[in-house]
């Protein structure tokens, strides 16, 4: 788990950003956002998201991994804070209208994939690239997304979750050079 400072610091960051875009058209669709993102998202094209093109001026990123705890999601170069208890949580704690706010962090000069599987893309989808905030569920969102860190330190990627919840979802995590990790995640579900 991060250190109290770093989590805090981390928290206001990710408050500070908003999860839905102004100006998104109300009622857009999954399949009108899908077009407007040139099929990017998808398991077959994953968006790329990395140090140069992600949401947000983030900062000192110096103690974003100062400690790993039992609750953070960990595969690969790929930490997720906290996700691992979200299975117990309150989902207002985390956002609103099925949209929760999460920071993914990459280890420097790493990178990795997170992908949904396609069974579950009409209720669970990313928030970490600008685009994919516009969607009005989680089938208009990205779907599969690859993170590649700075070269010189540990990297936050500002997202988070479009998740109908509760309900618990499956990821499959790819890191170069490493078999595929399925880790399945509850969304304020309890045990999954």
């Amino acid at each position: 788990m991060i250190f109290k400072g770093a989590a805090r610091a981390l928290l206001a960051i990710m408050a500070a950003l908003p999860l839905v875009a102004c100006g998104a058209p109300p009622g857009q669709t999954g399949d009108g956002m899908r077009s407007s993102q040139g099929g990017e998202g998808t398991l077959e094209t994953p968006r790329v998201l990395t140090c140069s093109n992600r949401n947000g001026d983030i900062g000192d990123e110096s103690d974003l991994l100062a400690s790993i705890g039992p609750d953070d999601l960990v595969a690969g170069p790929l930490v997720i804070p906290g996700l691992l208890a979200w299975g117990t949580a309150k989902p207002e704690e985390y956002g609103s209208d099925n949209r929760f706010k999460v920071g993914a962090v990459v280890r420097k000069g790493g990178k990795v994939t997170l992908s949904i599987p396609k069974e579950f893309h009409e209720s669970a989808g990313m928030l970490y690239a600008e685009v994919a905030r516009r969607a009005s569920n989680p089938a208009g969102t990205d779907h599969s997304v690859t993170f590649v860190a700075c070269d010189d330190h540990d990297t936050l990627f500002v997202g988070g979750f479009h998740v109908l919840a509760p309900r618990c979802v499956p990821f499959d995590i790819a890191a170069p050079g490493k078999p595929v990790v399925r880790k399945e995640i509850s969304f304020f579900h309890g045990k999954c």
